[in-house]
């Protein structure tokens, strides 16, 4: 608690506002509040003038009596990517204020006492950046070959549980089914999919046909991820082999609340991107997943580093396969490294980027 001292008792409002800020106290005014918010409106605004399109997913309510639900959502029709996390996030505003001891326990126990120390406002942190609703992504399975490219997603408050919202039971009976026993989700969720082939990547619809457990995805789902799971423990062999990191297990966490690994950590921020999917781990290593085309060889390759970005090209055809510009901080290049993954069919080139700060989470893969 700030201690106020009497001479500091006559200063006008917008000293006193000054001192509080330097002093290390997040104040959010109600300009803050307004230009958010006419932000907001001015984004809505650009999207209503844009030609869209429908795309359906299905909300799993956390209330078991309640029926699955498909919903219908519009997006602009040029928008590329994964457009689910977005298209959601109003539906995360609100339902409870976040739970601040509970939030520097998490923050504790995943990220050490001496990060917890230095947050002293966490809770009003995460209260200011989740207003306007914040969604985090769980994949219950990977585009790959055997399942046409096309992965579904669990799009979920990623502060669900520190806002003491209930277990979504049904929802962590589907990531079980997935492969991913253990998991636990907190309020209602939504899933959908996004189809990387032919590109651009994009969200496709999703129903809740879909949902039933004859249903082809889901029936591959398990055997899926467990070849993933294995190509991943392969490139962390082959990472530590050259002395680059990756060691064992790729620990996974999140203040939400979601995730895998048989246990309430969750998942560090993750996401998808045009042609590739990112993820990163507890060694302060960036892992983005570049999709190529089956066999494609590890001689037609090549990558590029830089301080801030990255590109991955097709050298016997001349042409880029993804850019990233822009990364959120800076990397390493003479550490970064990369292979192919995927078994004998080689569908991805993984990519692993090396951060300067290898504490720094990353809460997105651009600025």
């Amino acid at each position: 608690m700030v201690e106020i001292k009497e001479e500091e008792e006559n200063q006008t409002p917008a000293e006193r506002e000054a001192w509080l800020r330097a002093h290390g106290v997040e104040i959010e005014t109600a300009e803050d509040r307004l230009r958010m918010e006419n932000e907001a409106k001015r984004l809505r605004e650009k999207e209503k003038s844009e030609p869209t399109r429908k795309l359906v997913c299905v909300k799993i309510p956390a209330e078991d009596s309640l029926p699955f639900e498909e919903v219908t959502l519009e997006v602009p029709m040029t928008k590329p990517g994964d457009v689910f996390p977005d298209l959601v996030k109003p539906y995360f505003i609100g339902g409870g204020d976040i739970d601040v001891n509970l939030a520097k326990q998490a923050a504790t126990k995943q990220l050490g006492e001496e990060f917890a120390s230095k947050s002293q406002n966490l809770g009003v942190s995460l209260a200011k950046e989740t207003a306007m609703g914040s969604t985090e992504t769980f994949a219950l399975v990977r585009p790959s070959e055997k399942n046409g490219r096309k992965g579904v997603y669990i799009y979920l408050d990623e502060v669900g549980l520190l806002k003491g919202k209930p277990k979504n039971a049904r929802a962590s009976s589907l990531a079980a089914s997935c492969g991913f026993p253990g998991t636990t989700f907190h309020g209602d969720v939504f899933v959908g999919a996004v189809q990387t082939e032919p590109q651009p990547m994009r969200s496709v619809d999703f129903t809740v046909k879909e949902m039933d457990s004859s249903a082809a995805w889901l029936k591959l789902a398990p055997m899926e991820n467990a070849e993933y799971a294995m190509s991943m423990k392969e490139l962390e062999k082959a990472m530590s082999e050259k002395g680059v990191g990756g060691g064992p297990g790729l620990q996974r966490i999140n203040m939400g609340g979601g995730g895998g690994g048989g246990n309430d950590d969750g998942v560090l921020p993750s996401g998808d991107g045009e042609g590739y999917r990112w993820e990163q781990n507890e060694d302060g290593e960036v892992e983005i997943s570049v999709y190529v085309p089956e066999n494609t060889s590890a001689k037609t390759i090549s990558v590029g580093f830089r301080a801030d970005s990255c590109v991955v090209s097709n050298k016997s055809e001349g042409k880029v396969i993804v850019q990233i510009d822009n990364l959120y901080n800076k990397i390493r290049p003479d550490e970064c490294t990369w292979t192919i993954a995927g078994g004998s069919k080689k569908n991805e080139v993984c990519v692993s980027l090396t951060k300067v700060n290898d504490d720094e989470t990353w809460p997105a893969l651009t600025k």
